[in-house]
């Protein structure tokens, strides 16, 4: 049985391999999850009591008490539409999906399911090897829930595992503008946009998620990304190349904007892409994207440098982004010469953080050929 991608999204998150972390961890982990996480009214506290029992021993990796407690609270209440997705999630976890299926389809069956439901759903059906069953679900569910930034994670997990980085790519972008605040779209569009040639994607898609997913193992990669998709786009000739041929006066798209106007500082970078030298890059970015595209294209991270530039912290901005992935020693020294400014912008940016809106999502053309001849 193969396992949700659900469940390895959580594992990514914890940046353990799967051998390492046993199912019974999973489980536990599960139920945290802010899409499970909703308020819940229980009919009698008794069966708010079965239900959480149920919690309880599926995070112990008691499946058969688990599922006990379930199939109790839905003898009471039979109604409550969770009980029945969650039941059918540990039937699957146990190794069962025969029976999870037909747990989790009724839900499906009567329109009573939610966007979990669905994934659920499809997981089962990838269990008993049904991949065309597993996307047609993934697409009902998107069709029914068409602003779950989760529900096209899934998708694009889906297509990834069949090799599809084409299509998977496709549904993280759109994830992003289906649902601007669910950060691991841009988690996996940047990873994906570092397979191809266009690293201003992985760029902007990278910091972007950052800024959403703070202080995590897999934020501090993504921190690393973003140092690797600066390199690899001054490195590539190809930028370089279009830069010359393209007069400012054509440039009539979002990606081509940030682009020219990144290549055109190119010598602040002439010492070498560091801390230091991407903070004057992106100031004098800031500047250059204020008065000349800003207007023509609107885009909240750029506003958010704006504003960081204005408060007198973008300079702690870049080194909290950038400092302790290029050199953790001299971050470090940075911070200490520095005293509270790291400090001062983490409350700055309490009261002014990045929230991402459908307008931020700029059309562009997703292809097989873009993931041929990057390095």
């Amino acid at each position: 049985m193969r396992v949700s991608y659900f469940c390895r999204a959580v594992i990514r998150f914890l940046k353990m391999p799967f051998r390492l972390l046993t199912i019974w961890t999973l489980a536990f982990l599960l139920p945290l999850c802010p899409a499970l996480a909703q308020g819940l009214k229980w009919p009698n506290p008794e069966v708010e009591q079965l239900y959480k029992s149920a919690q309880a021993s599926l995070s112990a990796g008691a499946y058969r008490q688990a599922i006990a407690s379930y199939q109790q609270a839905i003898a009471q209440a039979p109604d409550v539409m969770i009980l029945h997705r969650d039941l059918a999630q540990a039937l699957l976890l146990s190794g069962n999906p025969l029976r999870a299926e037909k747990v989790i389809d009724p839900l499906i069956e009567k329109g009573e399911a939610d966007a979990m439901s669905y994934v659920i759903a499809a997981n089962v059906q990838m269990g008993l090897k049904e991949d065309k069953k597993a996307r047609k679900l993934l697409d009902k569910g998107i069709e029914k829930f068409p602003n779950s930034g989760f529900l096209y994670h899934e998708r694009g997990k889906f297509y990834e595992e069949q090799d599809n980085m084409t299509d998977a790519l496709r549904q993280w972008v759109e994830g992003t503008a289906a649902e601007p605040t669910y950060h691991l779209n841009y988690y996996e569009a940047a990873r994906s946009y570092m397979g191809t040639t266009k690293y201003v994607w992985a760029i902007i898609y990278g910091e972007m998620f950052v800024n959403l997913e703070r202080s995590t193992p897999r934020s501090a990669e993504t921190r690393k990304l973003l140092l690797s998709a600066y390199n690899r786009f001054y490195a590539t000739p190809d930028q370089v190349k279009g830069s010359k041929k393209q007069k400012k006066t054509e440039i009539d798209n979002f990606e081509a904007a940030v682009s020219e106007t990144l290549l055109k500082l190119a010598p602040v970078l002439s010492d070498g892409i560091n801390t230091e030298s991407l903070t004057m890059l992106r100031t004098r970015f800031s500047m250059e994207w204020m008065a000349a595209y800003a207007g023509r294209f609107p885009f909240t991270l750029f506003r958010m440098y704006d504003e960081l530039l204005r408060a007198g912290h973008f300079d702690a901005y870049n080194q909290w982004l950038f400092g302790r992935a290029e050199n953790a020693a001299q971050f470090d020294a940075w911070v200490k010469f520095h005293p509270g400014a790291i400090l001062e912008y983490e409350l700055f940016y309490t009261r002014h953080p990045l929230r991402p809106i459908p307008a931020d999502a700029y059309s562009h053309d997703i292809s097989k050929q873009m993931f041929t001849g990057a390095k």
